[in-house]
């Protein structure tokens, strides 16, 4: 007969618990460990066990070693094991508006946000709000293992508190219905300075995509209504409902679905005209590129800018408001900013090394990179780089003597300025191939390559057409390699590139004036230049250039109303995001990179 009880056995737990806190208090990939019941393919077993809630599960060992965490037993002090995918993000908690509760009405959810692993529950409810006797300090109540459980005197508390599994349900019905919301749905993970312009120029950019056109919805109202003679109008009401089953990012061919009325109300009668249409914003660049003569300056020195944008508008280089942010790593909350004059252009396209031949490909390897983890999102050199799963990739030398970049467990996106061709070089250690599929700037795909199912071995993927400026890496089974890449960029002059039939439709009615053959636009190319005085006492540290470019109204004086007012200026033209947008947050990259030393 047993003589462990159910005190004896809980005690057991929680000693366990307790001291695989302490021994996984440095594991970056489990985020708490508790004892609960099996999930086996989503649902609730009656086994019960303990139980380690991990930010993603790894399918080799290779892949543990890689992200410093290790494998899980299968049992631990007799007690059987489950891990289940788990992510908890503290500093993400609590900034949602609808999740500010008032702070006299207990229930709402909470958590020690200054401890990842002891939490035995994870999150619990506040009790209530009340004062010290003595001084009448506010104070709050809970239980103890919400907040006290493995914390101590000190902790910062958070509410709403760490994500529930309602939560991340409500999450994902955000996401499939985050159109509508513009300005409040889209969260932009970017240096504070550029945030609000971003928000405006998302808020314009969806407004003006949706309303624009030769003639505006009140005056197609007009032309559809017209009066009996001796009629006279009273009034009139524009009232629109605009969908959009696309993200209204600025400088991006989104789409948008708009339902408008138009009504008239005279002395005789109330007439009415109704439209429901989609269209397509075409205020977009086809790419955009700005670097500083030199990479290193010291405190005090000029920093001057050389930026080039592509446009398949034909539109004057004096009709851009081209500004350079330049942020620094240290203050990411201040910028100084510099109005780019037009200027002309050299050459050649200001990438890679100076003596590079003309025509040649200029490219980017890991042969010289420190083994180690790199940041989700960055650049490498003039390739902008942002991996959909938000983990840590890695440079290893899985390949030895060959080191790579990991194209982690989502896809990888890579960014850079318009090129006619691209090498891509890749390899896998898993059974499943990786594919690369390139984009011009307008969402088209231009070419597709699935490399061999070869496993350890490096394989050359050719992807041609005009205007690429993104390539997508999928597979590898979390153990695909990015070895090498290598673009022929798009150096002088203009060129062709396609643009899906929508998109090439709005731009023929918008723009009827734009070079078209077949499904092609020809694209053009301007450059600008300006230069920022560094503070004479700035320390060392890196900085990064943003550029935005924005469209200007040049109709001239005496333009019929009717006629002038289907030219908007003020459009944010440059896109910023770089990579996939992911629950409808869009991570921003930089444009270019210097050091202050």
């Amino acid at each position: 007969m047993s003589t462990t009880g159910p005190a004896d056995r809980l005690d057991a737990i929680q000693a366990i618990l307790a001291r695989l806190g302490r021994e996984l208090a440095d594991d970056p990939n489990v985020q708490s460990v508790g004892f609960g019941l099996r999930r086996r393919a989503g649902t609730l077993s009656d086994e019960r066990v303990i139980v380690f809630f991990v930010r993603r599960k790894y399918g080799s060992d290779r892949q543990l070693e890689v992200a410093g965490t290790r494998r899980v037993p299968a049992e631990i002090d007799g007690f059987a094991t489950d891990v289940q995918e788990f992510d908890v993000r503290p500093a993400s908690a609590g900034v949602r508006d609808d999740m500010q509760f008032d702070p006299l009405v207990g229930g709402p959810a909470s958590s020690n946000a200054a401890n990842h692993i002891a939490w035995f529950n994870g999150s619990g409810t506040l009790g209530l709000l009340v004062r010290d006797a003595t001084d009448g300090t506010p104070m709050a109540l809970s239980n103890w293992h919400v907040w006290g459980d493995g914390g101590e005197a000190g902790d910062d508390i958070i509410q709403p508190g760490h994500p529930t599994t309602g939560d991340h349900l409500e999450a994902v019905g955000k996401v499939a219905a985050c159109g509508p919301l513009v300005t409040s749905l889209i969260e932009w993970e970017v240096p504070s300075p550029l945030t609000a312009g971003l928000y405006g120029g998302a808020a314009a950019a969806a407004v003006a995509a949706a309303a624009s056109d030769v003639r505006d919805p009140g005056r197609r109202g007009q032309d559809a209504t017209v009066p009996g003679p001796d009629e006279v109008t009273t009034a009139e009401r524009v009232s629109m409902d605009i969908g959009y089953p696309q993200l209204p990012l600025p400088g991006v061919p989104f789409r948008t679905d708009v339902t408008w009325h138009y009504e008239r109300t005279t002395s005789a009668q109330t007439m009415t005209h109704d439209v429901t249409e989609s269209t397509v914003n075409t205020q977009f660049l086809l790419g955009k590129l700005v670097t500083t003569e030199r990479t290193r300056y010291q405190p005090g020195e000029t920093v001057r800018l050389l930026a080039a944008i592509w446009d398949y508008q034909p539109r004057s280089c004096a009709d851009y408001h081209v500004v350079a942010h330049l942020i620094p790593a240290r203050r990411p909350t201040t910028a100084l900013r510099t109005v780019l004059r037009p200027t002309a252009c050299p050459r050649t396209v200001p990438i890679g090394p100076p003596d590079r031949p003309r025509g040649g490909l200029v490219c980017v390897s890991f042969e010289q990179e420190a083994l180690g983890e790199r940041p989700a999102v960055g650049k490498l050199e003039w390739l902008q780089y942002a991996s959909s799963a938000g983990d840590p990739l890695h440079v290893v030398d899985w390949l030895a003597p060959t080191r790579a970049l990991t194209l982690g467990s989502g896809t990888l996106t890579l960014g850079h300025v318009p090129a006619r061709r691209v090498e891509v070089t890749v390899a896998q250690l898993t059974g499943t191939p990786v594919v690369a599929v390139a984009t011009n700037a307008s969402g088209q795909v231009v070419d597709r390559e699935t490399a061999p199912d070869e496993q350890g071995v490096a394989h050359r993927l050719v992807l041609e057409g005009d205007g690429i400026v993104r390539v997508v890496l999928r597979g590898g089974g979390g153990e695909g390699l990015l070895v090498r890449y290598c673009i022929e960029p798009v150096e002088e002059g203009g060129f062709t590139t396609a643009v899906p039939a929508r998109t090439l439709a709005a731009v023929q009615h918008e723009h009827p004036d734009v070079a078209v053959d077949g499904s092609r636009v020809t694209v053009r190319r301007c450059c600008f230049a300006g230069e920022v005085d560094l503070p004479p006492d700035e320390p060392a540290g890196g900085w990064d250039v943003y550029l935005t470019v924005q469209n200007v109204n040049d109709v001239p004086d005496g333009v019929p109303p009717e006629i002038a007012a289907t030219t908007i200026g003020g459009h944010l033209l440059s896109a910023h995001t770089a990579a996939e947008v992911v629950a409808c947050t869009a991570i921003m990259l930089s444009d270019h990179v210097f050091d202050v030393i």
